[in-house]
């Protein structure tokens, strides 16, 4: 166990660059991440984060690490999974996302919140580097209310808007966006219809 780790605020961008300078650490963070102590467990999330975003290449040789915590029914194991993984899209010349495509976006159908909503948040940045997929993420997106079987349905469709405003310049399904974004002015959600306004407002004028 890195000791520093246990305190409750750490620089995470001073032990990620440890980190890339001294790979034997490694498994010492992934182990980590299944660690009881939470505040540990999360300080070795963010480093592990940090690394993916700045040296995904590092992190590319561990998919399937990733991919056995997305099966995890501990919610913060699949969060930090699902987290990942997007950066890793980055590097991913095997093409490795696609063939896990099914398994990662089924965590939209859980009851709770927690993945489903990180899942969403990704997608804006899956499709930077996976522009192919575009056409399957955006029409899981818009049909979010079929798909998750949870209670905070609302929640989840502003954070569907606010990946939707991370491609929708470059999208090719720009109709079917905006007639989501539309519907979703006469939501419950003071929150959701204010995304809602924003979005249309930005990208169409009104």
């Amino acid at each position: 166990m890195i000791s520093e780790l246990e305190k409750k605020e750490i620089d995470q961008n001073t032990h990620a660059n440890n980190l890339i300078n001294n790979l034997n650490l490694l498994q010492e963070y992934l182990d980590g991440l299944i660690s009881k102590n939470e505040t540990y467990r999360y300080n070795c999330f963010k480093v592990l984060f940090s690394v993916s975003e700045k040296k995904p290449d590092i992190i590319y040789p561990y998919w399937d690490f990733f991919i056995n915590h997305l099966d995890s029914k501990n919610s913060y194991h699949k969060m930090s999974a699902v987290l990942i993984l997007a950066n890793l899209t980055a590097v991913d010349t095997e093409k490795k996302f696609e063939t896990i495509f099914e398994k990662f976006y089924d965590n939209l159908k859980s009851e709770k919140t927690i993945v489903p909503i990180y899942v969403i948040k990704s997608s804006g940045k899956i499709l930077k580097f996976k522009p192919n997929l575009e056409g399957k993420i955006t029409d899981l997106l818009i049909n979010i209310e079929k798909i998750h079987q949870g209670k905070q349905i609302e929640l989840l469709k502003s954070a569907v808007i606010e990946s939707f405003t991370e491609f929708f310049p470059n999208s090719k399904n720009k109709l079917e966006i905006i007639n989501f974004v539309q519907e979703q002015i006469k939501s419950s959600s003071p929150k959701t219809r204010k995304i809602a306004k924003d979005f249309l407002k930005n990208f169409v004028g009104k």
